[in-house]
């Protein structure tokens, strides 16, 4: 299903040629801590077709993931220089290409598709006492791709994230009396 989406929208250019999406279809958590935000298509046209709606949802949520580490970085945190991505969001090229050069952080991707559980063998091995080290998860991982950021594409996303940030602040209230309203 990746392969078929992914080629439905690999030819419509960075930006959704003019859209723009919040994903907060059920309010957002971090980094803006607003249970009332709502989803939101800023931009949209006769003119764009469901494959630009969905181009823009996964920058949307691309948008979503670089807002999460500003805001990482401007309270101090220390964040690795690369990202590395699990789950099903992974079996699609284009999304992973996206979350590069919107963050503009190399993107790694596991060869296996069993985090979670290695993530519970390990907190049980340690905790146990089986594994002596939290480092043992460097013996299990291994990486299949790294997918590095695109300067030309990250500076118009760079425009893009710009305007996403400012939608939320200019859009807050309204969202909030549009959930209040029965």
């Amino acid at each position: 299903a990746y392969k078929l989406l992914d080629e439905a929208v690999e030819d419509i250019p960075p930006g959704s040629e003019g859209l723009l999406l919040l994903p907060y279809f059920m309010g957002e958590r971090s980094p803006i801590w607003d249970p009332d935000a709502k989803g939101t298509i800023i931009g949209l046209t006769l003119y764009h077709t469901r494959r630009h709606l969905y181009r823009a949802v996964l920058e949307g949520v691309a948008y979503s993931l670089r807002h999460n580490i500003e805001a990482g970085l401007e309270s101090g945190l220390e964040l690795a220089d690369e990202c590395i991505m699990v789950g099903g969001a992974t079996r699609s090229p284009l999304w992973m290409k996206m979350f590069s050069d919107v963050t503009g952080y190399p993107i790694k991707t596991l060869a296996q598709n069993v985090e979670a559980p290695y993530g519970d063998a390990l907190l049980a091995g340690v905790g146990t006492g089986v594994l002596d080290s939290y480092e043992r998860i460097k013996d299990w991982v291994r990486f299949d791709r790294t997918i590095y950021p695109d300067k030309k594409t990250k500076n118009i996303y760079d425009q893009y994230f710009v305007e996403y940030k400012k939608a939320y602040k200019s859009l807050k209230d309204t969202m909030k009396v549009l959930g209040k309203i029965k």
